[in-house]
């Protein structure tokens, strides 16, 4: 069993075994970039996730990660969430916000202060 990327014209997916475990889709909207997550981040996906992330935050982006769609998210990339949101305050370029968070995957964030820590819509 071994995850492999797969991209697209505007998305890449993690697949394992046949299945899409999950779909990022970013588009640029207004001066930011939408990331739109759907399906589960799982350990094994942190650093693929996080280093898609920092890219996009380094040339001073500001994104937006849509997780509407999100069913599951391991703390290895919760603790990446905000490993980018401290890349982004270090550097002093781009923004991390997160929108639209299932009140599950809130709930967990709230349980670790992660929460306190992220800018959340």
């Amino acid at each position: 069993m071994s995850l492999t990327r797969v991209y697209e014209e505007d998305s890449w997916s993690m697949i394992e075994d046949g299945k899409t475990l999950l779909t990022v889709k970013e588009t640029e909207e207004n001066g930011h970039i939408l990331v739109k997550v759907s399906g589960a981040l799982k350990s094994e996906m942190e650093h693929a996730f996080k280093d898609e992330l920092v890219a996009l935050i380094t040339v001073g982006m500001d994104v937006i990660v849509d997780c509407e769609e999100l069913q599951y998210i391991a703390n290895a990339c919760q603790d990446a969430l905000l490993s980018v949101q401290q890349t982004a305050d270090s550097i002093n370029r781009g923004s991390l916000t997160l929108c639209n968070v299932p009140p599950t995957i809130l709930e967990d964030f709230r349980r670790t202060n992660l929460h306190e820590l992220l800018m959340i819509e």
